[in-house]
């Protein structure tokens, strides 16, 4: 995994450089639409085969999801993020209840057999951690896209969503 590693942390460096360019913000964000993905592409080529499914739409998911919502964390992967937004639905309720309300979206995100089902599955999670100012780690993400078909993520996130991961 260390080629992905080296790609992620290359791609968030670009990010992190490029955050307060609000054009660039702005065409990035049209990765998460079909209809004008396009927009992106000039500025995510040099990180991906632009021809390669499997390539681009990694890159494509996290820029756009980065642009949308730029606060990033360090740490966690989108099952610790999807655990904080759902007890942040808690208000006074408790959190447990609040998980299981929660539960229908991370389960769907879960049952994502592609990278393609996933990344159009995102930009939900994404706004949902926007308005709730919730962190996510980027670089986690990009990785976790990338490796997604192999199963193992879909196991982490699980135990960090549910299990002792994600305990407090």
């Amino acid at each position: 995994m260390g080629r992905t590693d080296d790609h992620a942390e290359r791609l968030m460096a670009f990010l992190r450089k490029s955050r307060d360019d609000r054009g660039l913000m702005a065409d990035l964000r049209c990765g998460f639409s079909p209809g004008r993905e396009h927009r992106a592409w000039p500025h995510i080529a040099s990180f991906c085969d632009m021809e390669k499914d499997w390539s681009r739409i990694p890159v494509q998911t996290v820029c756009a999801a980065f642009a949308t919502h730029p606060k990033s964390a360090d740490s966690g992967n989108l099952g610790t993020t999807m655990r904080a937004i759902a007890k942040g639905d808690a208000n006074n309720r408790d959190a447990q209840k609040a998980l299981s309300s929660f539960e229908g979206r991370f389960r769907r995100l879960l049952g994502c057999a592609t990278v393609q089902e996933l990344c159009i599955r995102l930009p939900a999670v994404i706004r949902a951690a926007k308005a709730r100012e919730v962190p996510v780690n980027y670089r986690r993400l990009y990785a976790d896209i990338c490796w997604w078909e192999k199963g193992e993520k879909k196991i982490q996130w699980a135990s960090a969503y549910w299990g002792a991961g994600g305990a407090e």
